[in-house]
């Protein structure tokens, strides 16, 4: 059995199902998307960016997430979304989401929603955040099956919600042959830490973490049918024992997943990463930072 992001009215992880049933699910909604953007796309053939609000996919997903609850534009305010909007490779597509502020007890992003409207999961991930973040920044690298939006939803800790999106002209990114078998590598889970800077405290310091894991897509044309697809789908991060993020996500998330974000240290410590795949394998690392060292 494996665990799997998928909407639900609350966003969160809720259904325990099998591999041949995953699939099975997977092939159905992958479907039953693509009559709805086949419709779309036979009223504009040249792929040109739709209304993002008038998205069949996007009123249907956000129904499921967040009700009648209303959506604001976010852009320069609360939080934007970056990317280059044309790229040949789909299943890895580097992304940048900022919190246009800093986190502060008063006012904060406590959850991030990235979700892509036309992929077969598209709650690609849901990021929390706290004010021991100092500031949010989410870089990491995403799978496109069809030509989407990617957007990016902040939900701050009063409640209210924002949005920012993009439109993304590149498919096939969760088909693709993931060309590796994760059974086989010695090296799984194995992380990597870069700074940008050396380590200070109390200010906000940008790491970026990545993991050696090949995240396989359920719907990647060579994997096996008997086979449950292995790919991350909790990671937690901690400051001297206090959460900085914490996320749920799947094969949305490209191979070797990286993750760079903020953290705000009030003294020296350690930082340590948590993280755990549908094959119930855990995978952690810690480094320790003293002040002014390089990293």
């Amino acid at each position: 059995m494996l665990r799997l992001l998928i909407l639900s009215l609350n966003g969160k992880i809720e259904y325990m199902i099998g591999a041949n049933f995953l699939r099975k699910s997977l092939v159905a909604l992958y479907v039953g998307a693509t009559l709805i953007s086949l419709s779309s796309h036979a009223k504009s053939a040249n792929f040109e960016s739709p209304n993002h609000a008038a998205v069949p996919e996007w009123q249907i997903i956000k129904d499921l997430m967040f009700g009648d609850r209303p959506v604001l534009e976010g852009r320069g305010k609360i939080v934007s979304i970056f990317l280059n909007t044309k790229l040949d490779d789909a299943s890895t597509v580097p992304v940048m989401i900022n919190g246009d502020g800093d986190q502060t007890l008063a006012a904060y992003i406590k959850t991030l929603y990235v979700v892509i409207d036309k992929n077969p999961i598209p709650t690609a991930g849901i990021f929390h955040f706290s004010p021991e973040s100092g500031r949010v920044k989410l870089e990491t690298r995403l799978r496109f099956e069809k030509y989407s939006f990617v957007r990016a939803i902040a939900e701050m800790n009063d409640g209210s919600l924002f949005m920012d999106q993009q439109w993304v002209q590149v498919q096939g990114g969760c088909s693709a042959p993931s060309g590796r078998d994760a059974a086989d590598d010695p090296l799984l889970g194995k992380m990597r830490f870069r700074f940008d800077d050396a380590f200070a405290i109390n200010e906000p310091n940008l790491v970026q973490v990545q993991i050696r894991h090949p995240n396989e897509s359920a719907l990647a044309v060579d994997l096996d049918p008997n086979h449950e697809a292995q790919f991350l789908n909790t990671l937690d991060v901690h400051y001297n024992g206090e959460s900085v993020i914490s996320a749920e996500i799947n094969f949305s998330i490209s191979d070797n997943p990286v993750f760079k974000f903020y953290f705000f240290p009030r003294s020296e410590g350690e930082l340590s990463v948590l993280a755990k795949d549908t094959h119930n394998s855990i995978f952690s690392e810690s480094i320790q930072l003293v002040k002014d060292h390089p990293n």
